[in-house]
Order: structure tokens, then sequence, then C-alpha cells
């Protein structure tokens, strides 16, 4: 597969490749029968702006990294690629995992999946956890006290930080009043212009 940042069916940022839809890998999985059901459908716009963030504010080398809610799990590729992250990326929906695969082969690393929901990733799961990751995930109002309750895990377990990036959904806004109000959490507005104009809010909350 190309890499070249001419191929018309992905998009290269910050040194890293996203699949579009008429990727001929991705066209291949759908042929096969793989269709996320989840809205793991594709690479959403908070992925590239949590990846700037994340430029910013670089992560250890080898840190280990869970992507909460992966789907095509192009912010996590992005630091097993940059930081030689070992990153897991974990989603409810199995069908993300041969895209997960597909994406991180065509940017050559390797990225570990597994089946959970967010209340089934366990106190045990992070530990040694530097960093916890989410990208669109907090879209209904039903996610809000797992995904709360969930960072009061990690914060238990030692993680150091945990960022989630979102347009500035309800349900996100008020998961952040949550964290804010029980953890050193704050939001952020983050804007970039490539490679699309685009402004998403990041809930950073660090360890104590």
């Amino acid at each position: 597969m190309s890499t070249s940042s001419s191929n018309p069916h992905a998009v290269k940022y910050l040194g890293t490749l996203a699949l579009k839809s008429s990727h001929p890998a991705v066209k291949k999985l759908r042929r096969d029968g793989h269709e996320p059901s989840i809205h793991g459908n594709k690479v959403w716009r908070s992925s590239f702006v949590l990846m700037n963030y994340l430029k910013s504010k670089p992560l250890p080398e080898g840190a280990r990294v869970i992507d909460a809610g992966c789907g095509w799990g192009l912010t996590g590729i992005y630091l097993a690629k940059r930081f030689d992250a070992r990153v897991t990326g974990i989603d409810a929906d199995a069908d993300v995992a041969p895209f997960l695969a597909a994406q991180a082969a065509i940017n050559d690393v390797e990225i570990d999946f597994q089946r959970k929901k967010f209340h089934q990733i366990s106190k045990r799961d992070l530990v040694g956890v530097h960093t916890l990751i989410g990208a669109d995930i907090c879209f209904w109002d039903e996610l809000v006290k797992p995904l709360y309750r969930l960072i009061g895990r990690a914060m238990s377990a030692g993680v150091e930080q945990v960022l989630i990036a979102d347009p500035g959904r309800s349900p996100f806004w008020e998961l952040g009043r949550l964290c804010e109000e029980k953890f050193n959490a704050t939001t952020i507005e983050r804007r970039i212009s490539k490679p699309y104009n685009t402004s998403k809010q990041i809930l950073a909350v660090q360890r104590p």
C-alpha cells in the first residue's frame, strides 16, 4: 500500500496516514462483510485535533496507551509511530478491528485490540498505563456515567492523564462538568487548519 502524501485514498497528517472510505483496503473489508455499527465507520476529525495536541505534549518513549472507543485508531497509531507507544485499542464493536489493523499496517505499526465496553475496562487493565485517550466517544447521554467511572478508575490506577476530544456535544460537556468537580480536569478548545480547518474541545484530566 502506498504511503505517498499524494495518495488520493488517504489523508496524511503529522507523518501518519488516515484511510479514506475510498481506500482499496477499506472497500475490501466492506465487501467481506465488515461494517462497524457504533459510529466506527470512518476517521473522525477529533482524532486529528487530539494528534495536534499530543504533538505539543509529547509522551515518554514507549509509554503504554489505551485508546478507548478506538474505532479506526488513528490517534493511537500516531502515538505508536511518533513515540513508540505501546497502544491497546479498545472498542465495543468488534467490526472496527479489521479497519484498525488496516490503518496500523499502512503506517507500519502494530496496535493490540480488545473488544470491551467502557464499564468493562477494569482498574487492572489500567495499571501501568500512562495515557488514556478517546476521540468522539461521548456522543450519547448514556455514555456519560460509564466514561466518568472509567476516568475515576484510571486516576485510581495511576494513569497520568486522560484526554478526550469532542466537537462539543451536550454529553461531553456534562462529562467535563463532572470531571472538573471531582478531578484535576480542564476543557481546552483546540483549532487546526490542516488537514481540515476545524475546532474541537479536549477534556484533559491530569493525575494530581
